[in-house]
């Protein structure tokens, strides 16, 4: 098993409330530990992409999560993807930092 570096996935409100920033897992992933904040009640989803700067969309269902008020941990599949969001079904009311590190068999 490699585990690659911990990386923060940051929720800004003045950008969008609803999808976080981009964030580059380093290199293709099995799987990704998710450190979840204390957030607004909401469901999150894992959005994934071929390149950095490319076009994300939703991985699925096995990767939406229902958070409540969040702060606890969880792994999503990702499938072989790098690129990666996390994008929540509500309206974060404050900037969130989620921790993420990719993982390969």
């Amino acid at each position: 098993m490699i585990l690659y570096d911990w990386k923060d996935c940051v929720f800004t409100v003045a950008t969008s409330a609803v999808l976080s920033a981009a964030v580059d897992l380093e290199k293709e992933c099995d799987t990704m530990l998710v450190h979840i904040p204390t957030i607004d009640s909401t469901n999150l989803t894992c959005y994934v992409s071929e390149t950095h700067a490319g076009t994300y969309y939703p991985l699925g269902n096995s990767a939406t999560v229902a958070a409540g008020t969040g702060g606890f941990a969880d792994t999503w599949d990702l499938g072989g993807y790098q690129h990666i969001k996390i994008g929540s079904s509500a309206d974060q009311t404050a900037n969130r930092t989620f921790r993420v590190r990719g993982v390969r068999s």
